[in-house]
């Protein structure tokens, strides 16, 4: 039993209180996913358009990755076509810019960027010289639909599983993320990367999983197999599957790495006759294959669910600021305590009627979460990790103070104020409060302005929600509730641990 203390400070009341209250949309309803939605590729302008290589620079790498950067002239062109060695890719543009870094192959690599509009198509080429050893596996796995998932999965031979949480193998292999603009495993076209530069023998499982966007019900996974790049075997196979099902797991391919000298070998299930299944693929199959999931990924809860997540925990403790729920207990009524309030009940499955009868307005759309990601919490309201068993497994509880929220259930991405997102923590700590050493504030973005929520730690009619600029947190006059990386009172920008990471720098 974790021992109630309450652990919230008292804030001056320098901050005046407002409520830019909106309901906002549906997830389904983005504005990124409705700009997308049945829009075919390519812009709307009518003249032709320019398209102008920023990167690559130079004429050489010794890096494993190219980065390809350009403007179109057409702000509306999206997306940006890229093919490098003969594999195409799709880029997501930015009223005209985009960057993104692709594959490398020993020696040259060739490749060709392609806006198109209304006009016509515009094109810029390019050639980097990659110095670089042979790669005797790389698998790339890309998709044709941006704002929906397709994780690459790939089981090595002695079952190691490697994906987007496991970025490395103990034979070698090396996972690389999904990144573009500084932001990692984002929904969207790809690249996903995995390169093996001494693949042991055996059988290696190539799955790919789907979790589409709100308004995605579809898309077509493309899977390139490169075996022995850069040598005079080189070998390349590509796989173009549809998924369809959200959450499903398709298995793609199965490579066979064989031992002297021998030519690798693919067989691709659903596609290839399965008379021409190597014996090894057959056997690998009989003695069990590896799961799907692994125990690390079914901690978190869908692709989906995290955004609706963190808009449900947004506008629930937004709204505590206008009107407090019956539903949140008087005694829990502090900083940490609207933490736990705003996660359980975004949580929580409700019907219309049922809202209103706890203080939420019919008004005040909460996106639903799948029953997939209730899963994970099967004694709810118990969400929360409170300490481990003397078996060393986890146990949970309703309730936890700030302290065992920071230690147990947030993990810390940075002191970088940048990296905040809606449902994010922004948290102090006053080193000399021995009673109540920290503060957590709810991060809220685009408001229209960026806001911080919090309560103020005081009881009675002091009692407050509070809500307040980011931009006039970056002035307080007190030094000590300034989230910036010189204040060391600043703890940083924390997100639960439940929604799976996009930086792996996160700790």
């Amino acid at each position: 039993m974790v021992t109630r203390v309450k652990s919230c400070l008292l804030l001056l009341a320098f901050f005046p209180a407002f409520f830019p209250f909106s309901a906002g949309g549906t997830p389904s309803e983005d504005e990124d996913v409705t700009a997308r939605r049945g829009k075919p590729l390519g812009g709307q302008g009518t003249e032709m358009p320019v398209l102008t290589l920023s990167k690559p620079e130079g004429g050489w790498t010794s890096a494993m990755q190219i980065e390809v950067a350009g403007t179109c002239s057409d702000p509306t062109a999206d997306p940006v076509t890229v093919t490098l060695n003969g594999v195409r890719y799709f880029v997501r543009s930015t009223q005209g810019s985009f960057a993104r870094k692709f594959p490398a192959a020993k020696g040259r690599n060739t490749l060709i960027a392609e806006c198109s509009n209304r006009a016509g198509t515009a094109r810029a080429t390019a050639e980097v010289e990659a110095v670089i050893p042979p790669i005797p596996l790389k698998v790339v796995l890309t998709n044709d639909t941006d704002s929906a998932y397709t994780d690459l999965h790939v089981y090595e031979p002695d079952k190691s599983h490697v994906y987007w949480a496991k970025t490395h193998s103990p034979s070698g292999a090396v996972f690389f993320l999904n990144q573009q603009d500084g932001s990692f495993d984002q929904a969207g076209y790809g690249p996903y990367l995995y390169v093996h530069p001494a693949p042991p023998p055996g059988v290696f499982r190539v799955d790919a999983n789907y979790w589409p966007g709100g308004a995605v019900r579809h898309t077509l996974a493309n899977l390139d197999i490169v075996t022995d790049e850069g040598l005079p075997t080189e070998s390349r196979r590509r796989v173009r599957t549809p998924l369809a099902r959200p959450g499903e797991t398709q298995t793609l391919a199965y490579i066979v790495i064989r031992g002297n000298n021998q030519p690798p070998l693919v067989y691709v299930p659903g596609q290839d006759p399965p008379s021409d299944m190597p014996p090894e693929v057959k056997e690998y199959q009989e003695k069990g294959e590896p799961r799907e999931s692994s125990d690390e990924e079914s901690a978190f809860l869908h692709p989906p669910d995290e955004k609706s997540l963190r808009e449900s925990v947004s506008r629930l403790a937004l709204l505590q600021a206008r009107k407090i729920s019956p539903n949140w207990e008087k005694k829990q009524r502090d900083c940490s305590g609207l933490v736990r309030f705003a996660f359980r009940e975004a949580l929580e499955p409700r019907t219309r009627r049922q809202g209103e009868e706890h203080g939420i307005p019919g008004a005040l759309h909460l996106p639903a979460l799948s029953p997939a990601s209730r899963k994970l919490f099967p004694h709810y309201p118990e969400i929360w990790q409170i300490g481990y068993t003397r078996e060393g497994t986890p146990f949970f509880g309703s309730f936890a103070d700030a302290e065992t929220l920071l230690g147990f259930n947030f993990r810390r991405k940075g002191r970088d104020l940048g990296l905040a997102r809606n449902a994010d923590l922004l948290v102090f700590r006053k080193a000399y409060e021995s009673d109540q050493p920290y503060h957590l504030m709810i991060f809220v973005e685009n408001r229209p302005d960026a806001l911080a929520v919090y309560h103020n730690g005081a009881s009675g009619a002091e009692a407050q929600v509070r809500v307040v600029r980011v931009g006039d947190l970056m002035e307080s006059p007190d030094p000590v509730w300034l989230p910036t990386m010189n204040n060391p009172h600043f703890l940083g920008v924390y997100e639960w641990n439940r929604l799976r990471p996009k930086d792996p720098t996160a700790s």
